[in-house]
């Protein structure tokens, strides 16, 4: 199923009340836009998953732009010769093979230049490991995409991430010198939660790590947000961040400083966002992986 952002009908999030932030910006997508926005955005993803579903790397591979990373959940060249994406995407060890992938809920929206969705998708295989019981297990994972006319309609950067909750670990897994770039305005967004809360347009989605931090419009969003206003996020290193006439993108690593934990839990995020009226930016989507 997919819908326009804004629509959506399961999300569980309620208005957080009280909180400072600027009026939320207009829809960013015409109407006409959008319909055709989440058309594409149906064509690319069921493409993804039918490439998935019967082992074509090749047509995977094809819906991605030749500079496109993908958290998966470390970031990765999606053209790159060993990047191992339908693997990584499915969760699929040497041993496992999957029986199915299908997505549970679709949001997308566009402009005339991008079109960008947030998803989930259920994924179930058997796992043959040697000395162990054959059995089947069914992962959740979470995607949001990008897609730009600047690219051919081709996907220039994209999160498929397992459900699963962000650990400490001495460790994060930087982006390839070769693909970061400059540090522009939608980087810092994603290490501040108050001002990523204070950016987010009125169609915006979001994803965290765990269970429950699935937000499929704004409300719930914004509720979600607020319950991660004391977490101590920081930027190391360096980023991806990319702009076209009316989108932009940014993926970077995460820190998030736990008390009484020794080294910072990390993750990775991918942050969307378009141009607003006033010049400044508005997030219609963000998605954090757990590394």
């Amino acid at each position: 199923m997919i819908v326009a952002c804004g629509t959506s009908t399961d999300a569980k999030g309620t208005p957080s009340g009280g909180s400072a932030r600027a009026p939320a910006p207009a829809d960013p997508a015409a109407p006409a836009a959008r319909a055709s926005g989440v058309e594409r955005a149906s064509t690319i993803l069921t493409s993804q998953l039918a490439a998935i579903r019967n082992g074509n790397d090749p047509d995977l591979v094809a819906t991605f732009s030749s500079d496109a990373i993908v958290l998966v959940p470390d970031p990765r060249a999606a053209r790159g010769e060993t990047t191992g994406l339908r693997e990584a995407i499915a969760r699929l060890s040497p041993h496992a093979t999957l029986k199915k992938i299908s997505a549970t809920k679709v949001v997308a929206n566009a402009n005339a230049s991008a079109v960008w969705w947030s998803a989930e998708c259920s994924i179930t295989s058997d796992d043959h490991e040697p000395e162990t019981k054959a059995h089947s297990e069914t992962t959740t994972i979470r995607i949001t995409e990008i897609a730009t006319a600047d690219a051919g309609w081709k996907v220039v950067a994209a999160a498929f991430a397992e459900v699963r909750s962000a650990e400490a670990a001495a460790d994060n897994s930087p982006i390839d010198d070769k693909s970061t770039t400059k540090t522009g305005p939608l980087t810092p967004l994603a290490g501040d939660v108050t001002q990523l809360d204070a950016h987010l347009a009125s169609s915006a989605v979001v994803f965290g790590t765990d269970k429950g931090e699935a937000a499929f419009d704004a409300t719930a969003a914004h509720t979600l947000l607020k319950g991660w206003t004391r977490l101590k996020f920081t930027i190391p290193g360096k980023s991806r961040e990319l702009h076209g006439k009316e989108w932009g993108f940014a993926i970077t690593n995460v820190d998030w400083q736990q008390p009484k934990e020794k080294v910072p839990t990390r993750m990775s995020a991918l942050v969307i966002g378009t141009p607003a009226a006033n010049g400044s930016w508005q997030i219609v989507a963000a998605q954090y992986v757990a590394n």
